[in-house]
């Protein structure tokens, strides 16, 4: 483990105490038996911590192997990896990352609304059980917009699987009364910083498709840290959706950018995580934007669903492995 992590897990052990100290200091009078549970769980922290400065946090009692990351960020009083674990409990552990798995999913788009004058495809895949990529089509009931959203959280698992419901949630409702990119991703960030105690960074990017007829070859972007999005033009040139902003949840006070960009018939707008373009083969080579970008003008007149199944396909031969090792995510609109 590394000092950066040792670091991070003190930082969430700190938290925690706190947390349960102030609980216990409440005015509302705890039952006997929740403040002897309580008492014993700032034991468990007390020595958590201590590990951490021994730099023994994150080894099995049992094997002496390293305890899965994921695990810890969920419980980092944690001692035993899964491999130690009892029969029992890996049952139990799998039936809860089995629903876990169901309802993440579940919280993407199952299906979404045709969108006049576009041809669009997505695909998503975690590269865990659950996954902390977020994709998301958000139709503005006011002007007929709609906006496309695509996130992703530092990390992979269940945490960053349970941050993204909170983003996503918070982004929906958000969404009803503001129609900007723009001011839609400043609103989430406030929030994020204000109410989630984010201890990893969030990148995001919202672009607007205005089906107006005022602004019907038009697409207005916000990116907020997230990997650039590509516009490849009917003649192949390909411009750039870059960064208007930093990532989500590290400061309230960042501010962000809103860009036009003309979007006419025949033009690619192609959105994706870096599950793309961080693929690493056994080199330690990534993937990377090059490569993505000789792939997507080679394959861009092909139906959006066989275009995504190429580049997944290249992602795969590239890396040489068939299970994923990042999440990946990728949305494709063609502008019919």
């Amino acid at each position: 483990m590394t000092i950066s992590d040792l670091e991070h897990f003190k930082k969430l052990l700190s938290e925690r105490e706190q947390n349960v100290v102030e609980w216990l200091n409440s005015p509302e009078t705890p039952n006997e038996a929740d403040i002897s549970k309580a008492q014993g769980l700032l034991i468990d922290i007390k020595n958590a911590l201590q590990r951490v400065e021994d730099k023994s946090f994150g080894n099995c009692d049992v094997c002496k192997e390293d305890i899965e990351l994921f695990r810890l960020e969920i419980q980092p009083v944690t001692e035993i990896c899964l491999g130690c674990i009892t029969k029992e409990e890996r049952a139990q552990l799998e039936e809860e990352l089995f629903l876990a798995s169901k309802i993440h999913r579940a919280l993407l788009p199952q299906a979404f609304e045709r969108i006049e004058g576009h041809e669009i495809a997505v695909k998503s895949l975690a590269a865990r059980i659950v996954g902390g990529d977020y994709y998301d089509f958000l139709p503005s009931s006011r002007n007929g917009a709609t906006r496309i959203m695509i996130a992703d959280t530092m990390g992979k698992g269940l945490p960053a699987g349970l941050l993204m419901s909170n983003v996503q949630g918070a982004m929906r409702i958000l969404a009803e009364d503001i129609i900007s990119p723009c001011q839609l991703i400043s609103r989430l960030n406030q929030w994020l910083c204000r109410n989630v105690p984010v201890t990893k960074f969030i990148s995001l990017a919202c672009v607007l498709l205005d089906t107006a007829p005022a602004g019907a070859n038009r697409l207005i972007y916000t990116n907020a840290g997230h990997c650039p999005g590509m516009l490849i033009r009917n003649n192949s040139a390909v411009e750039w959706l870059e960064p208007t902003g930093g990532v989500l949840g590290i400061h309230v006070g960042f501010t962000y950018e809103e860009k036009t960009l003309e979007f006419n018939a025949g033009d690619l707008l192609v959105l994706y995580t870096d599950g793309v373009t961080e693929a690493e083969n056994i080199n330690g080579d990534m993937f990377g934007t090059e490569r993505l970008t000789r792939i997507l003008q080679d394959h861009r007149s092909e139906p959006l669903d066989m275009l995504i199944e190429n580049l997944l396909s290249e992602v795969r031969f590239f890396s040489e492995r068939r299970d994923l090792t990042d999440d990946f995510t990728v949305i494709a609109i063609r502008k019919i």
